[in-house]
């Protein structure tokens, strides 16, 4: 089993890497000039992806956040009724 330092550091070293590709995706990519069969463009999906894929996970994201608080909000509600 890893060590909390151990674990804190390979999850730092994947969100770098995630980090690195996805700028490289975004930002670097759309401006080099490659032809159709380069190797380098099958290692990443379409450009309209790179929009598409964020904007979901932080939808999702802020769904659950306001979940969870309407939630908590509601339990504290419920509770302060019953007092």
């Amino acid at each position: 089993m890893a060590s909390n330092a151990q674990l804190g550091k390979i999850i730092l070293l994947i969100a770098i890497a995630v980090f690195f590709y996805y700028f490289f995706w975004v930002a670097i990519l759309p401006f080099m000039i490659l032809d159709e069969g380069n190797p380098i463009l099958s290692l990443f999906p379409p450009l309209k992806y790179a929009f598409i894929v964020p904007t979901v996970f932080g939808v999702i994201c802020l769904g659950g956040i306001a979940v969870f608080s309407f939630y908590h909000i509601w339990s504290i509600t419920a509770q302060s009724k019953r007092a």
